[in-house]
């Protein structure tokens, strides 16, 4: 009897380590960035638009009050809300899945997923990130990880292995 208990525990210490085992793999890695990073980046990149900047990026400057009065004269709102006037930038940024890639030793994530559609969207989007100096422009980052993200995307990872084993 203690034999064939040792055999289960055995077969079940081997189950445990096979579900780790492909729960780190590189497609198990590329499963765990598609379907917990990303979703959870995106939503980052949402509540920053929303609340117009955030921990990871810094709260956005107001915009200046010769950019307000060009807003309002196109029909735009005036002061806010910032890095939104037809909302392109903000659909490129959280409607744009990541680009997750198999590597040989787990994976790798980008955001956004694909370059901008065009050269306009590129260089609202660089200037966001960047700022710009004709006309001088203060950088508003829409993109940005910070360490409660990277504690977050550990506790999403440790989730992820958890319920595989």
């Amino acid at each position: 009897m203690a034999l064939q208990g040792s055999v289960e525990t055995t077969s079940n210490i081997e189950a445990v380590l096979l579900a780790l085992d492909t729960a780190i793999s590189p497609p198990g890695i590329v499963e765990f960035l598609t379907t917990r990073v990303d979703p959870y980046m995106r939503s980052r990149a949402a509540a920053r638009f929303q609340n117009e900047g955030d921990d990871a990026v810094g709260k956005w400057s107001p915009l200046r009050p010769s950019t307000v009065a060009i807003r309002q004269d196109l029909g735009f709102p005036g002061g806010h809300p910032i890095n939104k006037r037809e909302g392109e930038l903000e659909a490129y940024i959280v409607g744009t899945p990541g680009l997750v890639t198999s590597t040989e030793r787990g994976g790798f994530w980008q955001m956004p997923g694909r370059p901008p559609g065009n050269a306009e969207l590129a260089k609202k989007f660089r200037t966001a990130q960047q700022g710009a100096s004709d006309p001088h422009t203060t950088p508003r980052p829409v993109i940005g990880q910070n360490e409660a993200d990277m504690r977050q995307v550990l506790t999403l990872l440790m989730f992820h292995i958890g319920e595989a084993v």
